[in-house]
């Protein structure tokens, strides 16, 4: 966001007064220090998601759930046929597909954002004992986890002179025309991502495989979020508009916000 980026630093849950409103920060389940943010004034409670998980992971802080009258949330995954797999599967399959390549002497090359499920697939690595290549555009964002204390063991740079074979690769999907890992005539390809789901969706992305590991809420856990949270109006964001169709369906005032839109997947 540039050098002269002016910030204030505010801890979670720990309230700021802001033109009249009482604001707090609390996690969001979604990649480390990732928060929603709730608006109070007169016993009223407005909270807007930004993108959230509610399933725990190894590098972020745990959701935290925060009743309120108003709603804004994120619904990216807001179609019935988007349902995860239990994240235990999700992380023994990763394992598995990496231990398996390596196996037949070729490089495991894992695609995944360079912020949030980059460490994600790392630290779950790591902790299994695989040794780790992080290309240009993950290592920086590793050393600011590393920073705060998550660690990844000895974590490589990955350069032209970088030994491969025994280790596995980490980089961003749109870095798959990297000449470094286009020179890697045996490696083997895995996106991480919950568009997984959608059939043909590796061969879409030119992978080898694909797993649907994400970093957002499925369909089943944006209605058990809604339930709990219980508000009195909805605006749904970031997602499909069907969505709200879905909630109204079940008896809560719901619509979409109008004029945005998921971006770019990769």
């Amino acid at each position: 966001m540039g050098k002269k980026l002016r910030a204030q630093i505010v801890i979670f849950n720990q309230p700021i007064a802001l033109d009249g409103y009482r604001i707090s920060f609390h996690p969001a389940g979604h990649i480390f220090g990732s928060a929603q943010i709730l608006a109070e004034r007169e016993d009223q409670r407005l909270l807007y998601t930004g993108d959230f998980k509610l399933e725990e992971s190894t590098t972020v802080e745990a959701f935290q759930w925060q009743p309120c009258d108003l709603l804004i949330m994120e619904c990216t995954f807001g179609r019935p046929h988007y349902k995860f797999p239990p994240r235990a599967e999700l992380v023994e399959r990763l394992c598995q597909w990496a231990a398996k390549t390596l196996r037949a002497h070729n490089v495991p090359v894992i695609h995944a954002y360079a912020l949030g499920k980059a460490q994600e697939a790392m630290k779950i690595l790591a902790d299994r004992g695989f040794a780790l290549i992080a290309h240009r555009a993950v290592m920086p964002l590793v050393k600011i986890y590393e920073k705060f204390g998550h660690h990844f063991g000895e974590v490589e740079l990955l350069q032209s002179t970088t030994p491969v074979a025994g280790k596995v690769i980490i980089a961003p999907h749109n870095a798959r025309e990297d000449r470094l890992l286009k020179g890697i005539t045996n490696r083997k390809t895995l996106l991480l991502s919950g568009w997984a789901v959608d059939p043909g969706f590796k061969y879409r992305c030119r992978v080898d495989e694909a797993l649907p590991f994400s970093d957002h809420a499925d369909f089943p856990a944006l209605l058990e979020f809604v339930r709990r949270v219980n508000p009195k109006k909805i605006f749904t964001t970031h997602g499909p508009k069907e969505f709200a169709w879905s909630l109204r369906s079940m008896g809560y005032e719901a619509q979409p916000l109008e004029g945005t839109k998921q971006g770019e997947l990769f």
